[in-house]
């Protein structure tokens, strides 16, 4: 191996941080530097910042992701150039012709521009936006999508019906904003502030809120299908009837937020705070519970179908009426909770806690419930044909009109004290 003395490696970095940025063409570079023509040049990533560009030509140049921070651009030829997420702070466009250029993703703050820039008015709009704020802007149905908002105020806007597919609010404040009816699919909002925003009916399809304050928010009837919700705070928001199937919203807080009628089917809940959350008539078939806390949460009419419920908090949950048939719920704690007319059938439910649980009306039938503790549960008229109860504990239960039929008592202890001897009849 070839060591490096220290002054060859003093020498190095600088020409190594001279070189142009990965994939832009050096010649192509040069060439601009050199004549400021370089129509159709490949300026990919280009370190162009505070360039001396005046009247340069650079129709349909590739400048993606270029850093023009500050550069002079007055009555540059930019026709049909791409500037998709290139970095125009403080640049000079005055004069420029940016016709049918690609300003997707682009950062425009204090980016100059006068009345004789040729460019779209939108990007207008978004270089007042970041630049300004949000005052005086009529933005009701605005077409912004692809605009970079980053860390934007936009407080109090009104956004309503607005099209911002692709926009990026990274960081951005939009608390009492009314985004209603908006389209906001594919949307990158990363811990963007949105506490008591209104989000009724909003496309969010495909969008990332990660670690976003939601806080709140209503987002009643609002499509948040396969969106990036991790960690992101819920807590109090309005979430009736929308549509979070296949969403992300691993350790996301949702406490006390109103999920009734919403659809969680396949969705992501891996350690989430779910703690008197409201999910009656919530559809969670195969939604991922591990480790989630649902204590206090109502969970009254809910399926759970092919749900992961591993690990689950259920302190004094509601469910009445829930149905868990077929589920693991090996080791869950149920003690103490109104369990009446729950569907339990066939669900694995060895070594549970149910002591003292409510089992009125509840269907067992086929269920596994070895080495369950039931003691001083209430199971009266439970359905149990074809359970197996080996080992439980049914110390001072209730076992009035309970349905048996193939029901294995193998070792269980009864109400009186007394062990079931494994092969009476």
């Amino acid at each position: 191996m070839i060591a490096l003395k220290p002054f060859a490696i003093a020498f190095c970095l600088p020409l190594l941080f001279a070189l142009p940025s990965q994939g832009a063409d050096p010649d192509d570079v040069k060439q601009l530097r050199d004549t400021r023509e370089c129509a159709g040049c490949d300026l990919q990533e280009a370190n162009l910042a505070g360039a001396y560009l005046r009247q340069a030509n650079l129709r349909g140049a590739d400048l993606q992701g270029a850093n023009l921070n500050g550069a002079d651009l007055q009555g540059s030829y930019l026709k049909e150039a791409n500037l998709e997420g290139a970095d125009l702070r403080n640049a000079n466009l005055s004069d420029a012709n940016l016709d049918n250029a690609n300003l997707e993703g682009a950062s425009l703050k204090n980016t100059v521009f006068n009345d004789r820039t040729i460019i779209a008015d939108k990007w207008r709009i978004v270089q007042r936006l970041v630049t300004q704020g949000v005052e005086g802007q009529e933005l009701t149905e605005a077409d912004l999508a692809g605009a970079n908002l980053d860390g934007a105020d936009l407080r109090q806007a009104n956004l309503e019906g607005a099209n911002l597919e692709r926009a990026t609010f990274e960081g951005a404040n939009l608390s009492g904003s009314n985004l209603n009816r908006t389209n906001l699919g594919e949307a990158n909002l990363f811990i963007a502030n949105l506490r008591n925003a209104s989000l009724s009916q909003v496309n969010l399809q495909q969008s990332s809120l990660r670690a976003a304050d939601l806080r709140e928010t209503d987002f009643t009837g609002t499509n948040l299908s396969n969106a990036d919700l991790a960690a992101t705070y819920f807590g109090s928001a309005n979430l009736t009837g929308a549509n979070l199937s296949e969403s992300d919203l691993t350790s996301a807080i949702l406490s006390n937020a109103n999920l009734q009628s919403s659809n969680l089917e396949d969705a992501n809940l891996t350690l989430a705070d779910l703690r008197e959350t409201n999910l009656t008539g919530a559809i969670l078939e195969g939604t991922e519970l591990r480790g989630a806390d649902l204590s206090n949460a109502d969970l009254g009419g809910v399926s759970l179908q092919g749900a992961v419920p591993e690990g689950v908090t259920l302190r004094n949950v509601d469910l009445v009426g829930a149905d868990l048939s077929g589920l693991n719920l090996t080791g869950t704690d149920f003690s103490g909770l109104d369990l009446s007319n729950i569907n339990l059938s066939q669900a694995n439910l060895s070594e549970v806690n149910l002591s003292g649980a409510n089992l009125t009306g509840a269907n067992l039938s086929g269920a596994n419930l070895s080495e369950a503790n039931l003691s001083q549960a209430n199971l009266t008229n439970a359905q149990l044909e074809g359970a197996n109860l080996s080992q439980a504990n049914l110390q001072r239960a209730r076992l009035q009109g309970i349905q048996v039929g193939g029901t294995n008592f193998c070792g269980a202890i009864f109400p009186s004290g007394s062990e079931f001897k494994c092969g009476r009849n």
